[in-house]
């Protein structure tokens, strides 16, 4: 019965109209819309983990708090039209909740001026594994390894240099804590703190 073409194709139109009824919602009634979102933002997330075909739709129905926006939500949108000059992806943090994800890896992106997204709900990160970039720009966990900034010639060379004195200093706490860490490397994500821990590329955030 679920292969019948006659529901298959009222499942395409309840699911268009409904897209429709809420981005314009979203669009005109912004109150009412952050009412709806705190009650079904999660089946908007499930949207983008299964559903392919309308997953650049639901990505701009999708709200998050930032690390510039206080208490209110933010769009993709509005993260994207306020990037600065030279910021070429969107970054993002998960977490249990607000305070839990301000924390050492946001400091270099905090200090160039970017726009930290939090994400605060376990589906999160399913759904961003799925979507991955918005507009043309990647979508990026700052808490996972390789981490790339957009850094000057200067910048580069310094964390070059860095990187080069302090080889030694790395290997001994390497050793120190053995298979308690995968490597230990100096980062340019660090400001103020003196160490944060990270997740592999392809691992689960830390």
């Amino acid at each position: 019965l679920q292969q019948n073409q006659i529901l298959s194709d009222i499942r395409k139109t309840l699911v268009k109209k409904c897209l429709t009824l809420f981005s314009d919602m979203a669009e005109e009634s912004p109150e009412d819309y952050k009412t709806f979102y705190e009650q079904f933002g999660r089946s908007l997330k499930l949207g983008i983990h299964e559903d392919a075909k309308n997953r650049k739709k639901l990505a701009k129905l999708l709200r998050f708090y930032s690390s510039k926006s206080g208490e209110e939500l933010v769009s993709l949108e509005e993260y994207v039209s306020r990037m600065p000059e030279g910021q070429q992806n969107i970054y993002y943090l998960t977490g249990e909740n607000k305070a839990q994800v301000e924390s050492p890896h946001l400091e270099a992106l905090l200090k160039k001026g970017f726009e930290v997204l939090y994400m605060t709900e376990p589906i999160d990160e399913y759904a961003v594994q799925q979507l991955k970039e918005f507009e043309d720009h990647k979508l990026v966990c700052a808490s996972k390894e390789g981490l790339e900034l957009e850094e000057t010639e200067e910048e580069k060379a310094a964390l070059t240099a860095a990187k080069a004195d302090n080889a030694k200093l790395c290997k001994v706490i390497k050793d120190v804590l053995g298979d308690k860490v995968e490597k230990v490397e100096v980062s340019s994500r660090l400001v103020n703190s003196p160490c944060a821990l990270v997740t592999s590329e392809w691992g689960w955030s830390a």
